[in-house]
């Protein structure tokens, strides 16, 4: 996990019901980088997505659409200007793999690009609807339009593929609800939307080599009272996260056990925040010998889903 410096809103809520000195869940948001097999690094090298097209005018202006989207969504999660990131079409017949080393220069050369992500066996299938209900935005229509390709990322610099994959995954998008739900209605619908559908479809397969945050809520024990405890929380906020542990080492050994325990949570959660899931489960293990509570085997069963799938990854 990736921790970014920007904090969310801070709660206060009580662990325990008690007066002066009792232990503060103290909340706190931070931007999770999820794992993935491969992620497209962009500020190394200019980058292009160049997808393929059938000998039809109409797959070259689909195809076309496809490869903006994926390219605006890889600006988008990088931070980049629009237009940083190239978006071009080939016919499908041209493209014979990366091994055609004469054809993959020219195409470095023709999109002015080192890396090249190539898009192609492109395959959408049939739209699904489904109607959901939800308390705060009442009932709605969704299109499920299932979606596949083949992906190549090309380093024209190394001359080699970095990444290939055939990506299966399914595009959702609301219907509006006075639109007639009949297959001829549906039909006019997606006629009428295709440019956005389909440029939301490159972006759906951008998505899965680009980076990719979601925001989490994490907690961290603080006694607001005691100098000792709030010094070491303040660090944590200042981002000063390796000052925090170092605070909360001498606490681990409180002849209070709940306090021991809390002082080995907040260590975990601090080298979770460095990258350091192994270390964070030691202290957990650790805290929880002293003393278990409910946050801390949650925590614990997080870390080893996180490290699970980080393994499975790596293979």
């Amino acid at each position: 996990m990736k921790y970014i410096q920007r904090y969310g809103f801070l709660a206060l809520l009580g662990l325990v019901i008690a007066g002066c000195g009792a232990p503060q869940a103290m909340l706190f948001n931070v931007d999770v980088l999820q794992p993935k097999k491969f992620t497209l690094a962009v500020d190394e090298q200019p980058v292009a997505v160049v997808a393929t097209y059938k000998d039809k005018a109409s797959d070259s202006t689909s195809s076309a659409n496809l490869a903006l989207g994926a390219a605006r969504y890889i600006e988008t999660g990088n931070a980049l200007d629009e237009g940083s990131v190239g978006a071009f079409t080939i016919p499908e017949e041209e493209y014979t793999g990366a091994g055609d080393k004469e054809y993959m220069e020219g195409l470095m050369l023709a999109t002015g690009s080192e890396t090249l992500v190539i898009v192609r066996d492109i395959e959408m299938g049939d739209v699904e609807v489904s109607r959901t209900f939800d308390e705060i935005s009442g009932m709605s229509i969704v299109g499920i339009l299932p979606v596949k390709a083949n992906m190549d990322v090309y380093d024209a610099i190394a001359d080699t593929t970095i990444f290939s994959e055939r990506i299966s995954d399914n595009l959702k998008f609301h219907i509006p609800l006075d639109q007639n739900l009949t297959q001829q209605g549906i039909s006019a619908f997606l006629s009428a939307n295709d440019s956005l559908i389909v440029s939301a479809v490159g972006a759906l397969l951008a998505k899965h080599i680009s980076y990719q945050w979601i925001e989490e809520e994490w907690m961290l024990i603080d006694y607001p009272e005691e100098s000792a405890w709030h010094n070491a929380y303040k660090d944590a906020m200042d981002f000063k996260w390796e000052e925090a542990i170092k605070a909360w080492m001498p606490l681990t050994e409180d002849q209070n056990p709940e306090k021991a325990s809390y002082a080995a949570f907040n260590i975990a959660v601090a080298c979770q925040m460095l990258g350091q899931t192994d270390l964070a489960i030691e202290w957990l293990a650790f805290g929880r010998s002293k003393f278990d509570f409910s946050e801390a085997r949650q925590l614990s069963l997080y870390l080893n889903n996180h490290k699970k799938t980080l393994e499975r990854i790596n293979r």
